[in-house]
């Protein structure tokens, strides 16, 4: 899909009229522009002052549709540079997308667990605003109402991963609500672009001090973690040994639980 300026202005002059049915038509053209893989028009949609309008699509409860497409929206802005986070940031999308969370349209909830993962990733520093704004919790609950293997796990496992990655570490209370529901997912799961994701956020979880073992080993994934160890896709080994190797740093007790679930 070639972008032209055109389109862009014609999109514009939609956004803006009263009428429902072209401002969905705009939303959704703005999405396919900020879709395309070259050159997306990030720095047009905010020169345009388009983030404060899309946030108030999210707003549209009644209307769905419009506001699963201005999440994807500020999903696709969320990818672009610091400079261009920092400004849906200013404007109030975490917090927006986070109330997003509360609707009852699962669509519109997954866009949004999107937009929040996006967002943290673009520094810790993000990443700790998304957990200061309290994003884990209600994460965490709908993720443990998910079905197994769907791109609703899929897409939360990776954003709460996110947002238990970085250095400096995040403050453990602000994650360890995610722990019992990754656990969740790790068992349930075998989708493999699932598991790479839960088992990176165990090694991140794990790491950071032996008070934080117990949270794990009291969910009882640790058969699966040890099992997972053998898995053929590296990308899945790899970030269960290292969540194994930080558990066997624990204290006596945890090592032998590690040694009795086949660890060795």
């Amino acid at each position: 899909m070639q972008f032209k300026v055109t389109d862009f202005l014609k999109l514009l002059t939609l956004m803006y009229d009263a009428n429902d049915v072209k401002v969905v038509f705009a939303t959704i053209g703005f999405r396919r522009l900020l879709s395309q893989e070259k050159n997306p028009p990030i720095q047009q949609v905010i020169d345009s002052n388009l983030v404060p309008k899309l946030l108030s699509l999210l707003q549209r409860s009644n209307f769905p549709k419009i506001q699963f497409e201005a999440a994807w929206c500020l999903t696709n802005l969320a990818s672009g540079s610091q400079d261009q986070v920092q400004v849906l940031i200013e404007k109030g999308t975490i917090r927006a997308l986070i109330q997003l969370l509360q609707s009852p349209h699962i669509e519109v909830v997954e866009q949004a667990i999107w937009g929040i993962g996006n967002i943290a990733g673009d520094s810790h520093k993000v990443r700790d605003l998304v957990l200061n704004e309290g994003a884990v919790p209600p994460i965490a609950t709908i993720l443990d109402k998910a079905q197994p293997g769907s791109s609703f796990v899929r897409n939360a496992s990776w954003t709460l991963s996110n947002l238990c990655r970085g250095r400096p570490a995040p403050q453990f209370p602000k994650i360890q609500r995610a722990i019992s529901s990754l656990a969740k997912v790790l068992v349930e799961n075998d989708v493999e672009d699932i598991l790479v994701d839960v088992c990176w956020a165990f090694s991140y979880l794990s790491d950071g001090g032996e008070e934080r073992i117990p949270f794990i080993l009291e969910t009882g994934c640790l058969p699966r973690l040890v099992q997972l160890l053998m898995h053929k896709n590296v990308a899945i080994a790899v970030p269960t040994l290292r969540c194994l190797g930080n558990i066997v740093t624990g204290d006596d007790n945890q090592t032998q639980m590690a040694i009795n679930a086949g660890v060795l």
